[in-house]
């Protein structure tokens, strides 16, 4: 993550991935952050996913907790290397340090199915009011999604990291579907 102030009382969180040596499909996170001290304004997609195609979006926010998925679909090419996955833009409200701290977060790539990435490093931001940064990695063990593993923070969930990133691919394509065939309806009522 990059942080950068805008107007003085804006901050831009930036999410990056780099070095990728595997294709990447599409990933999920949640970005924990203090509620008390920002207001999450809004998010810019990256280049990242961008550079493989069109991919979908997920971003909730609820409570001091961004929820964030992106995918591509399958004819798609899934990019490798560098590139920006977010941009996140906060109202300061209170406070000369902040703290983003990711959570859940899984990389998945397509080899013959839908599988995570394994050992994907993290790095969780802290940063003040003079952009003094400290960053804390952790990594997502070998074989496992950081979604199988009680001690990355205090995630308990029963889902794997598969399930969440086929659970995210769904509900964006059931969203952008329902959108279509609503559009083609509202189309269709003004030829008449």
């Amino acid at each position: 993550m990059e942080a950068e102030f805008l107007d003085r009382d804006i901050l831009k969180i930036s999410t990056k991935a780099g070095d990728m040596v595997s294709p990447v499909i599409g990933l999920a996170f949640h970005l924990n952050y203090d509620s008390e001290k920002l207001a999450f304004l809004r998010y810019e997609p990256g280049d990242f996913l961008e550079k493989g195609g069109d991919p979908f979006y997920l971003v909730k926010n609820v409570e001091s907790k961004l929820i964030f998925g992106e995918t591509l679909r399958r004819d798609d090419n899934f990019p490798l290397g560098d590139g920006e996955l977010a941009s996140f833009f906060f109202q300061i409200i209170d406070g000369a340090e902040w703290q983003f701290d990711f959570e859940k977060g899984v990389v998945s790539g397509l080899d013959s199915t839908r599988q995570d990435i394994d050992k994907i490093l993290w790095e969780n931001l802290d940063v003040d009011k003079d952009l003094n940064t400290k960053v804390v990695t952790t990594v997502s063990p070998m074989g496992k999604s950081l979604l199988d593993y009680a001690s990355f923070g205090k995630i308990d969930s029963l889902m794997s990291g598969r399930y969440l990133s086929l659970a995210v691919v769904s509900l964006l394509t059931l969203f952008l579907g329902g959108y279509f065939v609503y559009s083609k309806k509202q189309e269709n009522k003004r030829h008449v």
